[in-house]
C-alpha cells in the first residue's frame, strides 16, 4: 500500500484504507463536529478564533467553491478546545455572496460554534468528505511536534439557503491522544 501524500486532498474513498481506526469515525462522520466535541468533552467544550477576516482562498478552496481565483471571502480560523486542550483546528471559507440576507449573521460568530448553527438550519445540505494528510507545521498554530507530522483532517461544502461555504477541520494530536471513540 502506498503512502498518500502531505497536504493533498482526496475524496475519502480514493484513501479509506489508509485512515487509522481510531480517527476514522471522526472523519467520517456527517453529524455535528461541535455536537461530538462537546458530548466527548463532558461539555467542556469552547471555541477561539484565531483569526477572521477577507482574503483569496486558497486556489484548491476557491475552485470547491466555484469561485473566480481572485474573488475573496471571509476566512474564519478557530482552534475547538475540550477541557482546555486544542482538539481540532478548523478553517472556513465564506464566499461574499454567501454572506447576504437572512445569512448576513455569519460575518460575526465571535467565539460562536459556525457547526451548531449550520446543523440548526433546516435548508442546510453538506457534499462528501475531502480527508488529508496536512504537515502539521503548516498549520497557523503552534504545535510542539516533530517535523514532518502529518495529521487527519476534513473538509466539506455546506450549502445553506443554495449558497456554499467550506470547512476543513484538522485533528490535533490532544484529540488523537483523548482516546475518544
Amino acid at each position: 500500500m502506498q503512502p498518500i501524500p502531505t497536504d493533498r486532498w482526496f475524496d475519502f474513498k480514493q484513501v479509506n484504507q489508509h485512515i487509522p481506526k481510531a480517527v476514522r469515525p471522526w472523519l467520517l462522520d456527517t453529524g455535528s463536529l461541535t455536537k461530538r466535541l462537546i458530548a466527548a468533552s463532558d461539555n467542556h467544550f469552547r471555541v477561539q478564533v484565531l483569526q477572521q477576516g477577507w482574503a483569496q482562498p486558497a486556489l484548491n478552496e476557491a475552485r470547491l467553491l466555484g469561485l473566480n481565483t481572485r474573488e475573496t471571502s471571509l476566512i474564519r480560523e478557530t482552534a475547538l478546545y475540550c477541557r482546555d486542550e486544542i482538539w481540532v483546528y478548523a478553517r472556513s471559507v465564506i464566499p461574499v455572496n454567501t454572506l447576504s440576507g437572512r445569512l448576513r449573521h455569519l460575518r460575526s460568530l465571535k467565539n460562536s460554534s459556525l457547526g451548531a448553527l449550520l446543523f440548526a438550519d433546516p435548508s442546510m445540505n453538506r457534499s462528501p468528505f475531502q480527508v488529508a494528510l496536512i504537515n502539521a507545521k503548516k498549520l497557523p498554530i503552534s504545535l510542539d511536534l516533530p517535523v514532518n507530522t502529518a495529521l487527519w483532517g476534513r473538509r466539506s461544502c455546506f450549502v445553506l439557503q443554495q449558497k456554499p461555504l467550506l470547512v476543513s477541520e484538522i485533528f490535533l494530536p490532544n484529540f488523537q491522544a483523548s482516546n475518544t471513540n
